[in-house]
């Protein structure tokens, strides 16, 4: 198969889920009733969101700058920031296309080889597994009791399980480990492993770059205060709808890992459809009803798709100008 074709493939799938994902979650929907809901928002608190996801991009631009350091490269905050949004708004039109536009706006302004910058991208995004899996633990702890009942009356219920789930699971932990164990040796041998082995080892790897910026305590600090500004921008957001304001930190933060998993699934637009329906089911967690937290999660994703497309299209066309001002100077000085 061609390369265009398995990228023909490719797309198509993921428009696929995407439009799946959306038919899902707004069929059945009375358009009236969610027109009241986003009449009734106070806008005010949704910029205080957008403005703490700017803060994150920020951060997130200023974090870069110390990656590109280590290969002697010096990079402004302003050009940093400059790709960092260009990435973010080119997701919108490809999917996981914003990390080869960051690449190249950078390549552009500051003459970054595409393959270093990317990968800094990659340490990047390992962090963003690490404090995702980190956000999962917490939200775990915190509320195992929410979830797990959630399962129970969906899941369980059904099939007469009961109060029998719990060890249900436990079984299946128990029953997994030990078929590792035992079979630890032929498992060791198949293919499947050693990808696993060697992503694993490359994850290592990537994480131990960390050692290389100059101040590797900061570096960790920005990536913990990205995900702060993250939740912060969800939790502001909640103020915002008459039917989300009562929920607490602890129960954004769920909401919030799961709207996560929903942003990672391939889908167009960056997560239209899977981020709604990931959030639709958190909120229902808390007794949230559907057409609220479908209203909650497109106030949220238009916004930001909104930002993106200003902030993202005034970038490009900057670093367009600069790049057209530096060739011209060259020319000029030849």
């Amino acid at each position: 198969m061609s390369p265009l074709a398995k990228k023909v493939i490719q797309y198509t799938a993921i428009f696929g889920i995407g439009i799946a994902f959306l038919y899902f979650v707004f069929n059945g929907i009375e358009w009236s009733k969610m027109s009241a809901i986003f009449s009734s928002v106070n806008y005010n608190w949704i910029a205080l969101g957008l403005a703490f996801s700017l803060l994150s991009h920020w951060i997130r631009a200023y974090r870069a700058t110390m990656l590109y350091s280590t290969m002697n490269y010096k990079v402004s905050i302003t050009n940093s920031l400059y790709a960092v949004l260009i990435g973010y708004f080119m997701n919108y039109f490809i999917p996981r296309g914003g990390e080869i536009s960051r690449c190249a706006a950078l390549y552009k302004t500051d003459q970054i080889p595409v393959e270093k910058s990317l990968g800094t991208v990659i340490v990047e995004r390992l962090l963003d597994i690490v404090m995702t899996g980190l956000i999962f633990a917490l939200v775990i702890a915190l509320q195992f009791d929410v979830i797990f009942n959630y399962i129970e009356k969906n899941i369980s219920s059904g099939s007469g399980t009961g109060g029998s789930l719990k060890y249900t699971l436990l079984a299946s932990v128990v029953l997994l480990v030990g078929l590792f164990f035992l079979l630890r040796k032929k498992l060791i041998g198949l293919p499947v492993y050693q990808k696993i082995i060697s992503l694993l080892e490359g994850f290592l790897q990537g994480f131990r770059s960390v050692k290389e910026v100059k101040s590797p305590v900061l570096f960790i600090a920005l990536s913990i205060a990205i995900w702060i500004c993250y939740i912060l921008m969800m939790y502001v957001c909640l103020f915002g709808l008459e039917a989300t304001k009562h929920l607490d930190l602890a129960q954004c933060l769920t909401v919030f890992a799961l709207g996560t998993i929903g942003v990672v699934i391939p889908a167009p637009g960056a997560g239209a459809g899977t981020y709604h329906f990931a959030i639709m089911q958190g909120l229902l967690l808390f007794g949230v009803a559907k057409d609220d937290g479908i209203a909650y999660a497109t106030v949220v994703h238009g916004t930001q798709m909104i930002m993106f497309f200003i902030v993202g299209g005034i970038s490009s066309l900057i670093v367009l100008f600069k790049t057209r001002n530096n060739n011209a100077a060259e020319a000029i000085s030849k």
